[in-house]
């Protein structure tokens, strides 16, 4: 009999995918599904990206490169990060990796031993958790809700920390919440932060798609969080390059140093042609995706509210919204108990073709996670269902 790994025994597939696999079948046996739970934007790499890509491929850019990323990508990161969130970084600072992923998992392999905590705030990304089981690591949940629109506050901080205590894993903005950190909300967690020396994983991945709100990284507060903050983004959510699979740390020296060489002995370099694409679309973000997808989160809400769902919390950022589904609970809906999160969004599916995502997927089991990263006309077509299953559905 084979023996595997102790640390893959809890892993399974990712529970957004096997969803996806159900809607995928529902498809092709014909029926009309709209799909609002994947994390994945409508819009496309900007033009200067793709006839980048061509050239690469028509002039045979198409062998290794540095496994670090080609130096032109990297300086045009340090230049984003310096024009856009005030961070001033080298290009030996930066590593250009396959998608955010990697980029986070390049970093909690070289700071992670056996047994450290990494406080995670819920609902998170499932992704988080089991990275930090692949390496060792111990995830302390921190559970937050409404109460606390989601985000960390300063006693429930404070309240996590114990001697194992190493890494505050921080999403700004969230997924799957949409709460984003103020400078005075991130400025309350720095001196509890230093005062007990966290390292800080800071996955920045939507911080273009903020609404009404100027982002900021935790990583400009001071000189103790610039140099014990890895800051970790990509190009996926706001460039729509899910499939060019490129993302980037962006770390202190000593530290940018291991993840480079842990990078090089793993997958060594990014696709040369992603890499050429990504170089000239990170300084040409088109912020009119930011108006679309603020008009699609106004139409959403507006429906949402016209049900009873209970959406509290109205997120800064990213292209999610987080309705709480208690008061759907124990209620009958076409002749059916909901019990759960699962059983309402199975119902929801089934009944009028609206996929959304269960919240336990999360960690977060009294929510579902919608997202409104689609046209307008689905959008509207989405909300439209939703209040069409409430209208007509108790028994």
């Amino acid at each position: 009999m084979i023996s595997f790994s102790k640390r893959t025994n809890y892993l399974s597939d990712s529970p957004t995918l096997q969803l996806n696999d159900r809607i995928a079948s529902l498809k092709d046996q014909g029926r009309d599904i709209i799909n609002l739970t994947v994390g994945e934007p409508n819009f496309y790499e900007p033009e200067q990206a793709s006839e980048a890509a061509i050239e690469a491929i028509n002039t045979h850019f198409t062998h290794y490169t540095n496994s670090s990323g080609i130096l032109p990508l990297r300086q045009n990161i340090c230049e984003k990060l310096l024009i856009e969130n005030g961070l001033e970084y080298a290009p030996g600072q930066i590593t250009v990796s396959t998608g955010g992923k990697q980029a986070l998992y390049n970093t909690l392999a070289v700071l992670v031993n056996e047994g450290d905590e990494i406080i995670l705030p819920t609902p998170a990304w499932p992704s988080y958790e089991a990275q930090i089981r692949l390496v060792g690591g111990v995830p302390h949940f921190i559970q937050l809700d409404e109460t606390t629109k989601f985000k960390l506050t300063p006693k429930l901080l404070e309240a996590a920390i114990s001697k194992k205590s190493k890494i505050l894993m921080l999403n700004s903005p969230s997924n799957p919440t949409g709460a984003t950190y103020s400078k005075g909300e991130l400025e309350e967690l720095a001196p509890i932060i230093e005062k007990h020396e966290l390292i800080v994983i800071s996955d920045e991945i939507y911080e273009r798609l903020v609404y009404e709100m100027e982002f900021v990284s935790i990583a400009t507060l001071s000189e103790y969080l610039k140099e014990n903050t890895i800051v970790i983004n990509g190009f996926s959510k706001a460039f729509g390059m899910t499939g060019w699979r490129v993302g980037y740390s962006a770390a202190p020296k000593v530290i940018a140093k291991q993840i480079a060489a842990f990078q090089s002995q793993i997958t060594a370099s990014v696709s040369s042609v992603s890499q050429k694409a990504a170089e000239q679309a990170i300084l040409n973000f088109d912020s009119s995706h930011v108006d679309r997808l603020k008009f699609c989160q106004d139409s959403l809400i507006t429906d949402i509210r016209q049900t009873e769902l209970d959406l509290r919390i109205i997120p800064d950022g990213s292209f999610y919204l987080f309705p709480n589904i208690k008061p759907v609970l124990s209620k009958t809906y076409f002749g059916k108990i909901i019990n759960s999160d699962l059983d309402f969004c199975s119902l929801l599916l089934d009944k009028v073709g609206l996929a959304i995502t269960p919240g336990s997927f999360f960690n977060a089991p009294n929510n579902v996670r919608i997202s409104y990263a689609k046209s307008l006309e689905e959008i509207q077509e989405a909300g439209k269902r939703l209040r069409s299953f409430f209208s007509g559905a108790e028994a």
